[in-house]
């Protein structure tokens, strides 16, 4: 594979996330207590990753979980329901940026309101615009919204599934659209649980596949509606504001003012082999060890 203009750019809580909840019944600690839970299973993938596409131009992205997202302040039922972070992950945070550090792999923290989303397709777009074929390695679906020719979603493996990558024709079979920029108008009209994001009420995923299809969008469907009749009609009249402000919310921001796309930032540069055996070793990974002396010797 020829990663001369390739960039990964992984998208860093929702895979932490995964890596502690895989262990929440039997989590994992280092004989001096230290829960590793966390970061083990994000290690894993990252090492994977650079041992199987040996990517020359990669990022990690964070939210800011310090700041009040631009959502939030438009919607206060945004991501309401979502628990305090872990005080496991909290403690894991700086040991993955120091792991990050050791492989020379740059990481960036959304800011000013924006969240993790918002800067990966900041940069995704910015580095199509300079000749780049983007993998966002991700868990999350809203960025399907994304694809085009040269940004691509790459779901990572596990438990044994292999890796998928989504193009355009796959957004296309997979959600009954015409383009994937359509996947936002479908969320917008069935809402997101996952992220509180209400929808219009009472629309469900065929209705909304349906509505896609004769329509577009939401908003050619919420122009639309003296073409329906009964409850589904009065529904879609009385929550128009909500569908709009669902697609606004859904919505990935892809430029960011004043973020500028240079590519050495990006760059993967050799490894520091004596800082990953040290930080290896704290977190007593001795099998993660053996991978990444793989990809040393590779950069070497």
């Amino acid at each position: 594979m020829n990663n001369n203009k390739k960039l990964f750019l992984i998208d860093a809580y929702p895979l932490i996330y995964q890596s502690y909840y895989a262990y929440i019944n039997k989590p994992l600690f280092t004989s001096k207590g230290l829960n590793t839970s966390p970061i083990i299973n994000f290690t894993y993938l990252l090492m994977k990753t650079l041992n199987d596409e040996k990517p020359s131009y990669m990022a990690i992205i964070f939210d800011d979980n310090q700041e009040i997202s631009f959502r939030k302040k438009e919607y206060y039922k945004y991501k309401e329901h979502r628990k305090k972070t872990p005080q496991a992950i909290c403690i894991a945070i700086p040991y993955i940026r120091k792991i990050l550090k050791t492989f020379q792999i740059s990481y960036f923290y959304a800011k000013n309101g924006y969240e993790a989303d918002d800067l990966i397709g900041t940069i995704a777009k910015k580095a199509e615009n300079k000749g780049y074929i983007i993998y966002i390695i991700t868990l999350d679906k809203d960025f399907f919204q994304l694809v085009t020719e040269n940004i691509k979603v790459y779901i990572p493996p596990f438990k044994g599934n292999p890796k998928k990558i989504f193009g355009i024709e796959e957004i296309k079979k997979k959600f009954g659209v015409t383009h994937p920029k359509q996947v936002i108008d479908l969320w917008s009209m069935m809402g997101d649980p996952s992220d509180n994001i209400p929808g219009l009420p009472g629309i469900g995923e065929k209705n909304a596949k349906k509505f896609i299809q004769k329509y577009g969008s939401i908003e050619k469907l919420l122009n639309s509606t003296h073409h329906l009749n009964g409850k589904i009609q009065k529904n879609i009249e009385e929550n128009k504001n909500l569908g709009l402000l669902s697609k606004k919310l859904i919505t990935i921001v892809t430029n960011i003012p004043l973020f500028s796309f240079h590519e050495n930032k990006f760059y993967v540069k050799k490894p520091n082999w004596h800082s990953i055996k040290k930080i290896f070793g704290e977190l007593e990974f001795i099998r993660l060890l053996k991978i990444a002396h793989q990809y040393y010797k590779y950069k070497t």
